[in-house]
């Protein structure tokens, strides 16, 4: 195990993107794969798999179609059934639980500066790489994400950064784009005005929140299931949890509310005692206090396929200067130093 996260360098057309991808972390990839699909045919059966997949494959198809390509020759290039791999990008809409607390996402739109903790399994943390990405017509996006999945937490050249937090919701109908597809197409986008049309264009039927912003702009995106809510930004920080904070009336687990409150307010009162700047940032997502800590040790989880959930990793972005940071682990991880951030710059 490391300290630092593995990066790699993929680049050229959808088909060069994907077998590159696969070519180079296909050891990753089957971790992951052998880990998310018998996690997933615990809740659905093989038939039901593949049923699902043929529906995300013809949403692709309609939405990004250069996605559909990436991924076929990424399981190809890995020398694995493509199924894993499109299931795999639609995870959080296949496993979505109510009960798993996660993730804290904060943003200081005025400064261009975003940041979250991103929470999950201990089985992820090794598996879990630093991609950029450099297309034909110029654009770069640097990313944090799992082996195998095509979008995830970043930002590109243009100065546009996406952060996630995973809403828990009791609506099953989650049959929109899958969330991580969402967030690479965003990241693919060189304007606001194309960021807010593409969000608007989106096959709903996901649950999650995505903080959006560049150096003059700044939105919110609630999605519960079929409902959603774009909310622009105007104050000088923002914080985000797993609860719903926008959309009103989602059916939602009310016990398993206590951890992302906590989180939440623990947030604001730190962001209101702070000023707005990176070491702010780091600071919050470092805090270890209290029952429900913002920086979380690994600890067991209800369901022995996931193991120990805690923080995987804390990514602070600056945007206005190019800057991506990544910290791996927790205060529990091995070889984790609260100080150590991998540092790197999306240059024009």
């Amino acid at each position: 195990m490391s300290v630092n996260f593995r990066k790699i360098s993929v680049e050229g057309t959808p088909e060069d993107i994907g077998f590159q991808t696969g070519t180079l972390l296909k050891d990753e990839i089957h971790h992951n794969s052998e880990f998310y699909i018998a996690y997933i045919l615990e809740k659905i059966s093989p038939q039901q798999l593949s049923k699902a997949v043929l529906h995300i494959k013809s949403l692709l198809a309609k939405f990004c179609p250069h996605l559909l390509l990436e991924i076929e020759h990424m399981a190809s290039a890995a020398k694995i059934k493509s199924e894993y791999l499109f299931a795999m990008n639609a995870r959080t809409e296949l496993l979505l639980s109510p009960n798993y607390n996660e993730c804290t996402a904060i943003a200081f739109p005025k400064k261009g500066i975003s940041a979250q903790n991103w929470d999950w399994s201990s089985k992820l943390e090794d598996n879990s790489v630093v991609i950029e990405i450099t297309k034909p017509n110029g654009l770069k996006i640097i990313q944090l994400t799992e082996a195998g999945v095509c979008g995830k937490i970043g930002m590109n050249n243009y100065g546009i950064g996406i952060t996630l937090n995973i809403l828990r919701t009791l609506d099953r109908n989650l049959k929109g784009v899958p969330v991580h597809i969402i967030m690479r197409c965003i990241l693919e986008c060189q304007t606001f005005t194309e960021v807010i049309s593409s969000v608007k264009s989106y096959t709903k039927g996901t649950s999650s929140n995505l903080i959006i912003l560049n150096s003059d702009s700044s939105i919110n995106v609630e999605y519960g299931g079929q409902a959603w809510k774009l909310f622009n930004i105007e104050s000088d920080f923002y914080v985000h949890t797993n609860h719903f904070i926008h959309i009103e009336g989602v059916s939602v687990d009310e016990n398993a509310m206590e951890n992302s409150l906590h989180r939440y307010n623990r947030s604001l009162v730190q962001l209101r005692e702070n000023e707005q700047s990176i070491v702010t940032m780091k600071k919050i997502l470092s805090d270890t206090q209290g029952e429900h800590p913002i920086l979380s040790k690994y600890v067991p989880y209800l369901d022995n396929n996931m193991g120990e959930t805690g923080t995987l990793a804390t990514i602070v972005m600056d945007l206005n200067n190019g800057f991506f940071e990544v910290r791996k682990g927790n205060p529990n991880s091995k070889h984790f130093d609260i100080n150590q951030y991998s540092k790197y710059q999306v240059i024009d």
